[in-house]
């Protein structure tokens, strides 16, 4: 048989084993290593570490596409900037600016799930919520400011401040007229009540998102109608509205509660500071009729001196 022709021949056995001798495999660089490290962990600049420099430009138009991306639904953070930008001046109180935040922020996230669907009760519970905690504001900086904050606050969620503040007082003023059995009636179904605005959230809060914002509103329709609010009444109400589970209603009582008992210890400080306020006033003005008083003793004696 004719021998085939092997590259190998005719060198010596060290050179023909280097020449069929398999590949080492190279082992990555420094930046491979740390190109894959930031890939993994997202990091934008990723493209700084490539080997070439079509593949860092494939990495920097990335880049540019996502960022020329906006994003439809609108922020927390923009939602507060629209309200800070809607008041402006005078400054909030530092102490009230933790709750309008917070509150900020709990109806927006609300207002901004698909789920969700504005009913006049969302309203009562916004109103309330509200003027649970501002309720004294004004008193404080002896200005009308908490309504000019309300309505910088419902137009930055993206509401309308007179829908909400008229929708919320039509369910109170159900609420005052209607016997807790009519309201258990009208949740369940089996009857129609009278204000429609309070038919349809009834209705729609079955199939809707719901909030905390929605107990407040059921909370106040509670108080309104005479019945107490405690978890079995709760409980009760939640399931005539057929909420499941009961829980979503009962955990809201639970810090409908805890909110009750800041309010009470709010309202305290605040009492003990108007009080501390009026005392620092008192005394202001008895210091400056005091130094007026010296003022006119003074003239009195020194034209008493001058017609002598």
């Amino acid at each position: 048989l004719k021998k085939l022709p092997f590259p190998h021949r005719g060198k010596s056995t060290a050179e023909g084993a280097k020449m069929y001798r398999k590949p080492a495999t190279r082992r990555p660089g420094l930046a491979a290593l740390l190109a894959a490290l930031f890939c993994a962990q997202g990091l934008s600049f990723l493209g700084a570490f490539q080997g070439t420099q079509a593949q860092g430009s494939k990495t920097a138009r990335h880049a540019s596409v996502v960022e020329s991306l906006k994003n439809p639904v609108k922020t927390v953070s923009e939602t507060i900037d629209d309200f800070y930008k809607g008041y402006p001046q005078p400054p909030v109180l530092p102490m009230y600016r933790t709750f309008l935040v917070d509150f900020i922020t709990q109806t927006h996230l609300s207002n901004v799930d698909s789920r969700f669907q504005y009913d006049a009760i969302f309203a009562l519970g916004m109103r309330q919520y509200y003027n649970g905690l501002m309720g004294n504001y004004d008193k404080l900086v002896m200005s009308d400011e908490s309504e000019k904050i309300w309505k910088s606050l419902v137009t930055a969620i993206g509401m309308k401040p007179d829908q909400v503040s008229a929708d919320a007082e039509a369910v109170a003023k159900y609420a005052s007229s209607t016997t807790p059995a009519e309201i258990l009636k009208h949740m369940e179904g089996t009857e129609k009540p009278s204000e429609g605005k309070v038919a349809d959230a009834f209705e729609s809060i079955k199939s809707s998102l719901y909030s905390i914002t929605f107990s407040m509103g059921l909370f106040r329709i509670m108080e309104l109608s005479g019945v107490e609010v405690t978890r079995a009444n709760a409980e009760e109400w939640a399931k005539a509205l057929k909420i499941e589970p009961t829980s979503k209603v009962t955990s809201d009582f639970e810090t409908y509660k805890q909110n009750q008992v800041k309010l009470q210890k709010a309202e305290e400080m605040l009492r003990e500071i108007e009080i501390r306020e009026k005392k620092k006033l008192a005394e202001r003005l008895e210091q400056k009729a005091k130094a007026l008083a010296e003022k006119a003793a003074n003239k009195a004696s020194e034209a008493s001196e001058e017609s002598k």
